[in-house]
């Protein structure tokens, strides 16, 4: 199964109507244990996420003349997806909500983990202030000062998966974002937050753009995805260029 059929099955079971084929979708489209995430709200196994989709489809689908659809600007590399869905009314193209979700599969395809927000953000200061220590740190020219700000950020075994590959433990990530670093400065770019940071349950995202020294439309924009443990550590890092453009 591709990403973009991924995504096309995804988009269609919260618009299921016939509840026998909704719970068939949702078990082809999970894995047993899969996980999914609203803000507030976890729900795992196939019985929990056929009652979520279910729920989903009452309130909005049945019970409104809802649809969802999809945006149609899926990111995805290695074992990961990140993409827009809207929310319209059944007989016209106006957007009525917004949402994101970064989605993680197993080698099956069936979907290990499904992380839900709600578009905008809401403003917050201290996630805001955390994307722009990850930002700093993709500007840091020192090599020793990176070094110390990643062990400071991540657990040793950490991942930072991008679309070259997947950088193992600290040194691996330390290396992976002093290339990026040089990369963007030798084409007079500076990493900048792009509107605002969210967290929920275990997972944080920021979006992100290059911007050019003097000013300018920036060069590149895409938006970083976190798995951190309790203490705020880094796990797993994967960074999506070109996710999360503002849909209107």
């Amino acid at each position: 199964m591709s990403a973009n059929d991924l995504l096309k099955r995804y988009v269609a079971v919260w618009n299921e109507p016939d509840p026998e084929t909704r719970r068939a979708e949702v078990a082809r489209l999970w894995a047993a244990d899969g996980l999914h995430f609203t803000q507030t709200r976890r729900f795992q196994g196939t019985e929990a996420l056929f009652a979520r989709v279910t729920e989903a489809y009452d309130q909005f689908v049945g019970g409104q003349g809802l649809r969802f659809v999809s945006a149609d600007n899926l990111v995805g590399h290695h074992d990961a997806v990140a993409f827009n869905w809207l929310m319209s009314p059944g007989d016209s193209d106006t957007v009525l909500a917004v949402g994101f979700d970064v989605v993680t599969l197993d080698g099956e395809g069936r979907i290990t983990a499904d992380y839900q927000f709600n578009e905008p953000p809401v403003p917050n200061a201290d996630l805001d202030g955390q994307a722009g220590r990850h930002l700093a740190l993709a500007a840091l020219t020192d090599a020793e000062q990176r070094r110390k700000e990643v062990a400071d950020l991540y657990l040793p075994q950490a991942r930072l998966i991008d679309e070259n590959g997947v950088h193992e433990g600290l040194d691996a990530i330390a290396a992976a974002i002093g290339a990026q670093q040089a990369e963007a400065a030798g084409q007079g770019l500076t990493p900048a937050l792009r509107g605002n940071a969210s967290a929920q349950h275990d997972a944080f995202r920021f979006p992100w753009q290059l911007v050019p020294a003097g000013g300018g439309q920036p060069a590149a924009t895409g938006l970083d995805f976190l798995v951190r443990d309790g203490q705020g550590l880094v796990r797993t890092h994967y960074r999506f260029t070109g996710a999360g453009q503002t849909v209107a």
